[in-house]
């Protein structure tokens, strides 16, 4: 009894419903100005800077010093569900009448979590495939990747991929490949390309990146059909010693081939792919339209997918909130182009994506059962008089 009394005392500030209020209010003022930033910075980076990450930050302008000055989503979500917990464990008494409401709570902590398991380990792609097309992997429409491909094995490529994020000016970066070192010479963070003669002067920041084409400096986006290309210059050096030197952008993603001590190589610079252990192959895309009109009815992707490790082979169809599921990955209708020849598949990977529905079914339950037994004891008595 002593012990759990001393439990119970641990846990009491922490149970606080003075920090509920708080962390409550300060979601709501989240959520206010995350919302009304969505205009500036688009729904994806509202979502990153407001939602998922631990502060907000303040950047002093000049400098690269930045400081928190209000929690982010992901601080108050762990905050309020430690302190939902610590109520639980502080005040709560169980008995068969409360059962709906530990029912509901456990609901509830189950969603916070499942939100929590999400923010750090979703993952988002795209699958963009062509009739009769075979690919096994998706790439990001946000991130972007320094890839080095070892094309020395005859079967497979070993690829060395490098964060678009860890190219700045200066940097150099250790590559696990004959101890090779990556120096990035300069990088813009988004760039867009150009013919030499639209060039505004010769000193305005760009690369060139062919005889027909240059990478110009340009700020970055957030609109929500656009994305930002970066571009760098980047050398490769062994023992010292310049292997090559590059210039890459993400916007002509085009591979550039070199050896290193006999052995090809690849650099390219583009977005990030997660490659797969199986592949898809667009057999048809369908679009449908209303009779007369050119107003989309629907539109679907029949596909062949084969994973060789487990003897998969069979055709699936994909449309309009029909999506296929397989390998802890679901892949939804998201779009089309090239005259209706070309198939955007969306690619979610989420490990607790099944965790909303089943705390709302709890919580459901939960309610169900305290009304119930309400509304019974309720009943009771008004028969008994």
């Amino acid at each position: 009894m002593m012990q759990a009394s001393l439990v119970a005392r641990f846990f009491k500030p922490l149970a606080s419903l003075k920090l509920t209020i708080v962390c409550l209010a300060a979601a709501m003022v989240l959520i206010f100005f995350g919302t009304l930033d969505q205009v500036h910075v688009g729904v994806y980076e509202a979502q990153l800077r407001y939602f998922r990450s631990f502060f907000l930050f303040f950047s002093l302008p000049g400098s690269a010093l930045k400081i928190p000055y209000f929690p982010g989503g992901t601080t108050l979500g762990a905050i309020l569900l430690a302190n939902l917990i610590a109520a639980h464990v502080a005040r709560f008494r169980f008995t068969w009448k409360k059962t709906g409401i530990l029912i509901l709570h456990s609901g509830l902590i189950l969603l916070l979590l499942g939100q929590l398991v999400t923010s750090f380990s979703e993952e988002e792609s795209q699958l963009q495939l062509d009739e009769g097309q075979t690919k096994n992997y998706s790439e990001s429409p946000y991130f972007d990747e320094l890839a080095i491909i070892d094309r020395s094995q005859p079967d497979s490529d070993r690829v060395i991929s490098v964060p678009a994020s860890r190219l700045v000016k200066g940097a150099v970066i250790p590559l696990p490949i004959s101890g090779l070192e990556l120096q990035v010479d300069d990088a813009f963070e988004n760039a867009a390309l150009i013919s030499p003669n639209q060039l505004p002067s010769p000193s305005y920041p760009h690369f060139r990146l062919g005889p027909m084409a240059i990478a110009v400096a340009v700020a970055k986006t957030y609109k929500q059909d656009e994305r930002n290309e970066p571009a760098a210059a980047v050398s490769l050096r062994q023992g010292g010693n310049v292997i090559g030197s590059w210039t890459l952008a993400s916007g002509f993603p085009q591979p550039k081939d070199f050896k290193v001590s006999s052995a090809p190589y690849s650099i390219v610079l583009r977005p990030k792919r997660y490659y797969r252990p199986f592949s898809i192959t667009l057999e048809q895309f369908q679009h449908d339209r209303y009779a007369g009109t050119d107003i989309a009815k629907n539109f679907s992707s029949k596909v062949r997918l084969m994973d060789p490790a487990v003897h998969e082979n069979r055709e699936a169809l994909i449309y309009m909130n029909h999506p296929l599921r397989y390998a802890g990955l679901t892949f939804y209708q998201a779009g089309f182009g090239n005259n209706d020849h070309t198939t955007v598949l969306q690619v979610m990977k989420n490990p607790s994506w099944l965790v909303p529905y089943i705390s709302c079914g709890m919580m459901t339950l939960g309610l169900v059962i305290q009304f119930g037994m309400h509304l019974f004891s309720f009943v009771r008595k008004r028969v008994i008089a």
